[in-house]
């Protein structure tokens, strides 16, 4: 019975990482701007509302819709790519939203493809490595997961929450692995 708790206990954990925190922890996300044949490209406040929403969705666990808004979001970018812009912040942000939509969905191949795209455009990002963190936590590669959720530390806004959440998770990971 308390193997059974303690399981319990250490999946609330994993899951209050994955859905408190985007409701604690605003995404970091400012307007910037980008340059398109001499033009000024501001990112604007439909994007902004677009990520907000679809952390509200995954907030409230209809990750099939955030899978779909997630998707749309990515679809434009890759269309203002090949019409000579470049790609906006939001489209890391995306990525990650992707990412735990697909975890909740249970497709965790795809989530950590989304995952991996989110980090190969930046590799410092420490949502993004919070997320695959958690996807090699349920996948039981705890060395991997130990290593991501580090780095996420290591990247973290300085915010006391977040950092203790992190914290613990990382102490959760290490006790899986001794």
């Amino acid at each position: 019975m308390k193997k059974i708790l303690t399981k319990n206990l250490i999946g609330s954990i994993i899951i209050a990482v994955f859905y408190m925190i985007p409701a604690t922890v605003q995404a970091q996300v400012d307007s910037s701007q980008g340059r398109s044949a001499g033009q000024v490209i501001e990112n604007s406040e439909n994007n902004l509302n677009a990520m907000k929403r679809i952390r509200s969705l995954i907030n409230e666990g209809d990750f099939e819709r955030a899978e779909s808004r997630s998707r749309r979001i990515i679809r434009t970018e890759d269309r203002n790519k090949r019409g000579g812009m470049g790609k906006t912040e939001f489209y890391k942000e995306v990525y990650n939203c992707l990412c735990v939509s697909l975890t909740g969905l249970g497709k965790v191949d795809d989530a950590m493809e989304a995952c991996n795209t989110s980090i190969g455009h930046s590799p410092k990002h420490w949502e993004s490595l919070k997320s695959r963190a958690t996807l090699y936590y349920m996948t039981q590669n705890f060395p991997k997961s130990l290593e991501d959720f580090t780095s996420s530390l290591e990247n973290a806004p300085d915010n006391e929450a977040l950092t203790n959440v992190l914290k613990q998770n990382i102490g959760v990971v290490k006790s899986k692995i001794q």
